[in-house]
């Protein structure tokens, strides 16, 4: 499964790296929404994890972009945030298959995630 992993903090972005390539999983990586967006116009990725306090776009914005280009091609995305409470996920209708996940979490936890939200993208009825 291809990964495209986000997150503006070069420390984390690294330990996701490392601990999700150790987990089987190829990982591609982003320092910004911007560089994400140019990615994923790039190649397909299965799902996304992103961290949604990040500049210059928040995780939510990145995700609108990325559904303002992908459109139904959108993969799934898992958010990270260090904030206690789920956000509020852009309502992007049927096109966002999501997932959020607080900080600190387990590694195992992650995985857990990442393949709950592969699973749903392959079960949703095509059009």
């Amino acid at each position: 499964m291809h990964l495209l992993v986000v997150d503006d903090e070069a420390q984390i972005l690294e330990l996701l790296d490392l601990t999700l390539t150790m987990s089987g999983f190829l990982v591609t990586t982003a320092r910004s929404g911007p560089d994400a967006l140019a990615l994923a116009q790039s190649r397909a990725f299965d799902v996304i994890v992103l961290d949604i306090l990040m500049t210059p776009w928040d995780g939510f914005e990145t995700v609108r972009q990325l559904h303002a280009a992908l459109g139904p091609a959108l993969p799934p995305v898992v958010f990270l945030s260090g904030l206690n409470r789920a956000a509020q996920v852009p309502d992007l209708g049927d096109a966002l298959i999501a997932a959020y996940l607080v900080k600190p979490f387990r590694p195992s936890q992650l995985v857990e995630v990442i393949g709950q939200v592969a699973r749903a993208a392959r079960n949703r009825p095509s059009d």
